[in-house]
């Protein structure tokens, strides 16, 4: 037998799992997607700009319905708007550990027309932020990880009359998992426990992604499922709906991009609300400017 064919049949399992690994981690981090189980690696910085608008015309019920009580009436209606500028982060702490968190600031509006008024009231600030760290437990081909986040209320006032959001302190517990799927596919799941420390409900939450590259282009689209461990009645917020103290949320996102460099993307996402309980039933709409490095 030639000796470079004994020497390649003597390769310990534990160096092609790495190699495996390696490979996926090129694949991953030629596409902005260090989002999910898989860490940046140290000192590895990704942050996402993105502008967002968020319209509804209609809220859900806590039976679940979807209700526009203007909906026979085509010049009278209710009206809610959140346009938000954002900023998300990540950064490699070590080659398993990152920090990550996210900073938005809000422009919110209430618009309401009936037969015998026309009302708007609105709030502009900075809105919740959230501060967290993941750690990736595993390299694959199946990879594990785990993350706390807290979510932050400190840069807006809870008691203006039309709040940016509910003044709670939010703290989250979530295990991720991802593969690779091979032809530039990967698919993603996160199950998370929300902690809310006052009056909203604490929530269960689901996250499944898939994901696509070819190139210079990539898409996935995620499916986010928010679930209230209390019950539900009907309780919304006038001012901002999407704020109540229990709700139930299911959203579609969809998501397309091209890298402009190396180092640039631009993304375009859609997220339509597929159901809800106790909540705004709209969609939003969001570009994005993602830098890696």
């Amino acid at each position: 037998m030639p000796d470079f064919i004994a020497r390649r049949q003597t390769v310990p399992r534990f160096m092609l799992h790495r190699a495996c690994a390696f490979l996926l981690l090129l694949a991953l981090t030629a596409l902005p997607l260090t989002a999910g189980a898989w860490a940046p690696g140290k000192g590895k910085t990704y942050l996402k700009f993105s502008a967002n608008l968020f319209k509804s015309d209609a809220n859900f019920n806590a039976a679940g319905d979807s209700i526009d009580p203007f909906a026979e009436f085509p010049d009278q209606y209710a009206k809610f708007r959140d346009e938000n500028y954002s900023l998300y982060f990540e950064h490699g702490l070590t080659g398993k550990l990152a920090l990550f968190g996210s900073f938005t600031h809000k422009d919110i509006e209430q618009k309401l027309k009936n037969a015998f008024f026309e009302v708007a009231a609105g709030n502009t600030d900075f809105a919740d932020f959230d501060l967290g760290l993941r750690y990736q437990l595993t390299e694959g081909p199946n990879v594990w990880a785990v993350a706390f986040t807290a979510k932050l209320p400190y840069l807006y006032d809870e008691h203006d009359p039309i709040p940016i959001g509910n003044g709670q302190e939010d703290f989250e517990l979530r295990g991720l998992y991802g593969r690779s799927l091979g032809n530039g596919f990967y698919t993603g799941l996160e199950l998370g426990y929300r902690l809310r420390l006052q009056d909203p409900s604490d929530e269960w939450r689901l996250l499944a992604e898939l994901g696509w590259s070819y190139r210079r282009f990539y898409a996935r689209t995620k499916l986010d499922v928010s679930r209230a461990v209390d019950s539900i009645d009907d309780n919304p917020n006038f001012g901002n709906p999407l704020i109540s103290p229990a709700f139930d949320l299911t959203r579609l996102e969809l998501t397309a991009g091209v890298s402009l460099t190396k180092q640039w993307f631009l993304e375009y996402t859609f997220t339509d609300t597929l159901d809800g309980k106790n909540t705004a039933d709209g969609f939003n709409n969001q570009w994005a400017l993602v830098v890696s490095f």
